[in-house]
């Protein structure tokens, strides 16, 4: 209520405050006389309000002290009602987590003793099957060391073999190796003499073709000498017989055509002798040319019938040496095969033995275990008063456990409404510490606006009284 009553005298101040100020412009109009007087008054009505909300605030930080002094018992109780709480609840976590560690503890006892007991109930029986699973593991263990030796041994000579004999069929098959490379040479270099032997085959048979071609052209130009002869010798005839026929026809004349027949004659005499000539020289050259391509086609065959034998001969050299190579290398994988299963055997004989070892450890384990429990007895039976008493402790721990946690929940229902008032005053001191703050912002305002009023005032009578 004082806060209340603060805020209406503060809102008092300033309503009056401003009301001041909006007189004051009408008052320094009306009375320019009098600056000096209004502005004091306004400079008095200033200090007036900032005094007003000053107490104003002053009581709303009593009322608010008086509220947190009422308060504070409350929420004290309700800490410690918190307080209380969270230990109630820490105990009840720590004697539960005791409570299962004994849990834990006594099950691995009670599987303990159950064991010991199982063995001790059963021991003739234990040390009879693993002395004989013992004794059975040992055996195996030793034959298999003893198998190993053995296949060892044999896998030593069977690989001493395999080097020898590899070492023998190299040796064996070089002869044959190098007749089958010789005879491959001589195959290859058959077969670039044939190619040879083609080449000037189909030289020679260009040859001919060119011996032919100028045979015909050497023909057809003297057949076409003799023809030019011979029409000229029936030009000249013809001439002839015309002035023969012809009675005024003179004597020297004649005898002038007459020398022309006779030479012309003479020069067909010619032309006919030089088709002969020329006909039996060409023929000669083609001739010629036909038994040279007859000689290059019979080295062809001779180079090809070598040829063939040279093939043959590498072919048969060849699948000579690989048939050999082959039945080498049958006689090495068949060795090589029976040495990769001595060593797969190696391997087996190397696990069952590794098998056994591990039985006979497990066997001899037992068997050491079972005299050790037997031969203490003290100890199981220690072992079952260790149980029994921690089955007490477990029984005394399990009733603290109920115990403490009926006391937490009993606590926190007793304690329920305290816990939440604290809440609930935490957070109304929140929303006053909140409002004061406020209301301190509202009061600073209002003293600014009444300080910029008294300025604006002195101001005003300033001008008017230079005025």
């Amino acid at each position: 209520m004082a806060w209340g009553k603060g805020k209406k005298d503060e809102k008092g101040a300033v309503e009056k405050n401003k009301a001041t100020v909006q007189d004051a412009p009408t008052g320094a109009a009306g009375n320019a006389s009098v600056p000096k007087d209004s502005a004091k008054a306004a400079r008095e009505g200033a200090a007036q309000a900032a005094s007003k909300a000053a107490g104003a605030a002053s009581a709303a930080a009593g009322a608010a002290a008086g509220a947190a002094r009422g308060a504070g018992k409350g929420i004290a109780a309700g800490f410690t009602a918190l307080r209380d709480v969270r230990d109630a609840s820490r105990q009840y976590s720590s004697a539960k987590s005791q409570m299962e560690s004994t849990e834990k503890a006594l099950a691995a006892q009670r599987s303990a003793l159950e064991h010991r007991e199982s063995i001790e109930g059963g021991y003739d029986d234990i040390m009879t099957a693993q002395s004989a699973a013992l004794a059975d593991a040992q055996k195996r263990a030793a034959d298999a060391v003893q198998y190993t030796a053995r296949l060892t041994h044999e896998l030593q000579d069977l690989e001493a073999r395999l080097t020898k004999m590899r070492a023998d069929d190299e040796q064996a098959l070089r002869p044959y190796k190098q007749l089958a490379e010789s005879s491959k040479g001589r195959a290859d270099d058959a077969t670039r003499t044939v190619a040879e032997a083609k080449r000037a085959v189909r030289t020679a048979e260009g040859q001919v073709k060119d011996a032919t071609d100028r045979r015909e052209q050497a023909i057809a130009s003297a057949n076409r000498a003799l023809d030019n002869s011979k029409a000229r010798q029936r030009k000249v005839q013809g001439e002839l017989d015309k002035l023969l026929a012809d009675p005024s026809a003179k004597r020297d004349a004649i005898a002038q055509v007459r020398q022309e027949l006779a030479a012309e004659a003479a020069h067909v005499s010619a032309a006919e002798a030089a088709v002969t000539r020329s006909t039996a020289d060409a023929q000669s050259s083609v001739d010629n040319a036909q038994t040279h391509l007859w000689t290059q086609k019979q080295s062809l065959e001779t180079a090809q019938r070598e040829s063939d034998a040279m093939q043959a001969e590498a072919k048969e050299r060849r699948g000579e040496y690989d048939h050999l190579r082959a039945e080498a290398e049958a006689r090495q994988k068949k060795l090589s095969d029976n040495i990769d299963r001595h060593k797969a055997e190696i391997e087996r004989s190397n696990r069952l033995r590794d098998n056994a070892r591990t039985d006979a450890s497990k066997a001899n384990d037992l068997l050491s275990e079972a005299k050790s429990i037997h031969d203490t007895p003290q100890a199981t039976e220690q072992l079952r008063r260790s149980i029994a008493e921690r089955e007490q402790t477990l029984e005394a721990q399990r009733a603290k456990v109920e115990e403490l946690g009926r006391a937490e929940k009993e606590l926190r229902r007793r304690t329920r409404t305290t816990r939440i008032a604290v809440l609930v005053i935490l957070v109304v001191l929140v929303a006053v510490v909140v409002v004061l703050v406020g209301s301190m912002l509202l009061g600073q305002g209002g003293n600014a606006a009444g300080t910029a009023a008294s300025t604006s005032v002195t101001t005003t009578g300033t001008v008017s009284a230079g005025a």
